[in-house]
């Protein structure tokens, strides 16, 4: 069984784009929270959604929203700009919940 749940807080740089057919992409890290007998320590999560998920994040969490996400992790290789060949492991967002509220919006 390949299933990630996840909760922290959105990076504010959202990649949002679309393929070539139209489809939604958004890339982005997602920054969780734990604690170790000594400290508290972060880690940023690459994660990537597509579709109607991926238009909910791109709409909803600017900002560096808290986010709860349910995916799969997933492993691809590319090749970097120096030619070498490297791996990058990230989750595959299938469902997302807001766990703040969207800020309202200033008046102009």
């Amino acid at each position: 069984m390949n299933k990630v749940f996840l909760v922290g807080k959105l990076s504010p740089d959202l990649d949002m784009r679309y393929t070539l057919s139209g489809k939604a992409v958004c890339s982005f890290s997602l920054t969780v929270a734990y604690k170790t007998r000594l400290r508290e320590e972060n880690e940023i999560i690459d994660c990537v959604a597509w579709d109607t998920v991926a238009e909910l994040i791109g709409q909803q969490g600017q900002g560096g929203r808290r986010a709860a996400i349910e995916g799969r992790l997933h492993t691809r290789q590319l090749e970097g700009a120096d030619g070498q060949k490297k791996k990058v492991t990230e989750v595959v967002v299938r469902d997302v919940e807001f766990l703040d509220r969207l800020p309202l919006a200033q008046p102009s």
